[in-house]
């Protein structure tokens, strides 16, 4: 059954809409995301925030503010949802269900609210760029290492329709297929013993910056900014590796010089995380952890593809294109902060 999803989704800031936004009569924009149409439609000024009763009783909900860290006097416990909603913008995503029924499930809501986010993404990032703007924010989905899982917190709302006759899906027992969800993300931090900040600053230089630039692309990650992860990652290791090098005192070594050289004979991950150290030290990550030298093998070549093409893939051993993914992108984090602890240990 062909089946279409309308979602609102809510942003905590205005979009960049300029008159021509409002006069336009089918301000619409489609987008091909995972096989899927997805109709992106920003939302007018005259028109409402909360379009459906659905939304109304969204806004009206709260949401516990919950910490198990010390708690500053005075912060708040409850945040109402309608604060966090100054715009929204909906998207229709077209696709098939085997059953109305599925329609509800969690499996399905997420799977579609991904595209739908997806093709919202795809509408605010040319806005992003056209405007210059870096106070315009893509939606994005919180990422847990710990709990290895996605959240969504923006406040949104779901309904489904038959795509033939764009009619209501209702369910066996009469209700409308429709759904709300807001979340926020936790305001707990782990907490930093005070000892270690001290030495920290004591030190009189900038924090380590490899150290810097892993955090960023964890930020990155959780906010599912997959390009800028990748730099950082691929940078990371280009560092870590650099400075590994002249801490040894090797960096006019004539044997390092020439396998550094060997650009087209040899990866970066090849001639950095194995053959140079396996000259100075005798290690090699390719021998000591294969994983996540591949990781680095596989990350560093989507940073030289998004370099030179802006995409996001990298070719395997056989040459083939291989996209990547959310998924393969945290494997990569996971493998180059492994790769530059390693060396840096070294």
């Amino acid at each position: 059954m062909k089946v279409a999803a309308v979602f609102q989704i809510y942003f905590p800031y205005f979009l960049p809409r300029t008159p021509e936004w409002s006069t336009a009569e089918n301000l619409q924009f489609q987008f091909e995301v995972n096989g899927h149409m997805v109709d992106v439609h920003p939302r007018k000024q005259d028109e409402e925030l909360f379009p459906r009763p659905i939304d109304k009783e969204l806004a009206e909900s709260s949401l516990d503010v919950m910490s198990d860290y010390i708690v500053p006097v005075g912060a708040p416990v409850k945040i109402s949802v309608r604060d966090l909603c100054y715009d929204r913008i909906e998207a229709h995503v077209y696709g098939e269900v085997g059953s109305p029924n599925e329609c509800m499930t969690k499996e399905f809501v997420w799977k579609f609210l991904a595209l739908a986010v997806s093709g919202c993404n795809d509408f605010i990032y040319h806005c992003r760029v056209a405007g210059r703007d870096p106070a315009i924010k893509e939606l994005f989905w919180q990422h847990s290492f710990d709990e290895r899982a996605y959240y969504f917190s923006n406040p949104y709302s779901v309904t489904w329709y038959n795509e033939a006759d764009r009619q209501p899906l209702y369910s066996d027992d009469k209700q409308l297929m429709q759904a709300a969800s807001a979340s926020i993300r936790s305001p707990q931090r782990k907490p930093v013993e005070l000892a270690i900040v001290e030495q920290s600053i004591r030190g009189g230089i900038q924090p380590n910056l490899t150290t810097s630039l892993l955090i960023n692309a964890e930020e990155h990650l959780m906010l599912d900014q997959l390009r800028e992860a990748i730099i950082d990652l691929a940078s990371a290791c280009e560092i870590a590796a650099t400075r590994y090098i002249d801490r040894k005192g090797m960096d006019t070594d004539p044997q390092v010089e020439r396998i550094l050289a060997a650009k087209r004979q040899h990866s970066f991950a090849e001639r950095n995380y194995h053959l140079v150290p396996t000259h100075i030290d005798s290690r090699s990550l390719k021998t000591d952890e294969s994983d996540a030298f591949e990781q680095v093998e596989k990350a560093y070549r989507t940073r030289n593809k998004l370099a030179h093409t802006g995409e996001l893939v990298y070719r395997d051993d056989s040459g083939t294109a291989v996209a990547v993914t959310r998924d393969m992108a945290i494997k990569f984090y996971e493998g180059c902060k492994r790769a530059v602890e390693w060396i840096e240990k070294l």
